[in-house]
């Protein structure tokens, strides 16, 4: 099956073509509630990270940070400016970045120790497939975090109001969240969804 199979098209364009001021829309405000959200992840340095949905690599610093000269970070998305964007900003030795859907995800088997995707999830095509990939990559007792640094009430009401590609990337309420996860094969779920941050965490069974 083709990768492009997955990808809604309008998704990517949309993505595309706003890939070179994306960053002028990230407030300093989110930047800080992304870096405490990273610091909370407690990355082991030496570990191997997959930003799934890296855009143009927001997090990307605070992840080489976190791992250290010994780790790893791979950056994956799906809108190839968004990923140019991000391969103009940052050239550390440790990092790659690799063009993928989250329901195909270009990795081997358990070739990952931690999986963070950061205000992405909702823009999947397919959400329990992708779990399932993540699932896959991820070695055994390896964790998955899904944050975003808004509440679901606010990141839903917003891509209703943006309309358009984005308009049915929604975030789905708990009880669907921990059962997509559940079902690809996690366990220890757990989830905050408070005025300014969310974060789902579950560990590979």
């Amino acid at each position: 099956m083709e990768k492009v199979s997955w990808l809604g098209v309008n998704k990517k364009t949309y993505f595309d073509e706003k890939a070179a001021k994306w960053d002028t829309l990230i407030q300093d405000e989110v930047i800080i509630r992304l870096q405490d959200m990273v610091k909370e992840l407690v990355l082991s340095p030496g570990c191997k990270v997959l930003d799934l949905g890296t855009g143009t690599g927001v997090l990307i610093p605070m992840l080489i940070e976190a791992v250290g000269p010994s780790g790893v970070v791979v950056g994956i998305d799906f809108a190839p400016q968004m990923l140019a964007e991000a391969q103009k900003k940052y050239q550390w030795p440790n990092l790659e970045f690799l063009e993928g859907v989250a329901e195909d995800i270009p990795m081997a088997d358990q070739s990952v120790d931690e999986v963070v995707c950061n205000s992405a999830f909702p823009h999947f095509d397919d959400f329990s497939l992708a779990a399932q990939e993540m699932a896959r990559v991820l070695k055994r007792g390896g964790r998955v975090f899904v944050i975003h640094p808004h509440s679901r009430e606010y990141i839903n009401e917003l891509h209703v109001s943006l309309g358009g590609a984005v308009r049915n990337c929604l975030i789905p309420e708990e009880a669907a969240m921990r059962a997509i996860f559940y079902e690809a094969g996690f366990e220890s779920i757990t989830l905050e969804d408070v005025a300014g941050r969310y974060h789902l965490s579950a560990r590979k069974a």
